[in-house]
């Protein structure tokens, strides 16, 4: 029996500089608007690529244009 799929994306929030590479717990979109929710998250300073801290889950949400989504490899 295989195992489940987890896929795995970066999120960079151009207001804040950050990218965070987690687990796709959940995903929506609305209108012009993402809500999304990361498991296992890796959190990086977007201009540097520096390593920031670790967390178990995070939530993003806003305007669709404040976000550039990528599939991590």
């Amino acid at each position: 029996m295989s195992e489940p799929v987890t896929k795995k994306i970066y999120i960079t929030d151009l207001n804040v500089n950050l990218t965070f590479l987690g687990e796709v717990k959940s995903f929506e979109t609305k209108d012009e608007s993402i809500s999304v929710l990361l498991n296992n998250v890796t959190v990086y300073e977007y201009s540097s690529s520096n390593y920031l801290y670790s967390q178990p889950e995070i939530s993003l949400s806003g305007p669709a244009s404040r976000f550039h989504i990528e599939d991590a490899v």
